[in-house]
């Protein structure tokens, strides 16, 4: 039995300090020792003394190999500022964040809102590294298929898709980049029929609240004026189309020229233990 104790104590040994506090392990070692203890007893002294010292010489070797692996695990952390970013526009349910891009309309006197997202959308930063958040924004070039907008509302979806995308853009993509962020704005230039539309929008980050790794989200919020920044043509063909859908219990029909949107997007901390 003692043989198979020190067999134990080698294997754990060579295989590192993770292995030695696995609770199994620990558990295993536990009752070993009790019994190892127990046959010492019985022992003459000589054989104590020699088992003691054996064990002892073992303990301050395993101690001193714990030192030395800690020791060259702080030597590999990296340097302070070294920290490099990833933006990350894939989805999964799991994610307690993901890249979205929402709007929200309203329709009649008493302002209705009317909120859809858009589900395919893509950008040039995509799998390339950073080392801070705004210079992975700034310059930004992103693309949105108008067609992939969902409100809820099969109906209300396809008017938007004939009457108001259809009348925006020449092939359904809403194309655009953006600035370096600013004393919490930032500005965003879209391509509107060839047309260069700057609007400037609020810009944060907050830390992904259930990550200790310091991954980030960009939150950009604003509204756009359809008529005066954006293209006035969409938004009568839109008005027109909607207009007995857009009367209130007053039976006045109001398109509200604004458009509220959300965009939010995941930046990945690549010094993340879990990164890769």
């Amino acid at each position: 039995m003692l043989i198979i104790f020190y067999l134990q104590l080698l294997q754990l040994y060579l295989d590192g300090h993770q292995s030695f506090i696995k609770i199994n392990s620990a558990l295993n070692i536990f009752f070993n020792i009790v019994y190892l203890l127990l046959k010492i007893s019985e022992m003459k002294n000589i054989y104590k003394w020699l088992i003691i010292s054996s064990f002892l010489v073992f303990s301050l070797t395993f101690c001193n190999t714990n030192e030395n692996i800690d020791s060259n695990q702080k030597t590999i952390k990296p340097p302070d500022g070294a920290i490099s970013y990833k933006l990350d526009m894939t989805y999964g349910d799991w994610r307690p964040e993901n890249t979205e891009v929402n709007w929200i309309a309203y329709k009649t006197n008493d302002k209705i809102q009317v909120s859809g997202s858009f589900n395919e959308f893509s950008s040039d930063r995509e799998n390339r590294s950073f080392n801070s958040i705004d210079d992975l924004v700034n310059g930004l070039n992103f693309s949105i298929s108008s067609l992939s907008s969902s409100s809820g509302d099969a109906l209300r979806d396809l008017n938007l898709k004939n009457y108001f995308f259809k009348q925006l853009t020449d092939n359904f993509q809403i194309n655009g980049t953006l600035g370096r962020p600013v004393n919490d704005s930032i500005d965003v230039i879209f391509d509107v029929l060839g047309q260069k539309k700057s609007i400037r929008f609020g810009f944060y980050t907050y830390t992904v609240p259930t990550c200790s790794y310091g991954d980030q989200v960009v939150s950009i919020t604003g509204t756009i004026n359809l008529v005066n920044q954006f293209n006035e043509i969409a938004y009568n063909s839109i008005h027109e189309t909607c207009f007995d859908l857009h009367k209130g219990v007053d039976g006045i029909s109001k398109t509200w020229e604004e458009v509220d949107v959300h965009i939010k997007a995941l930046i990945i901390n690549q010094n993340s233990p879990d990164f890769n």
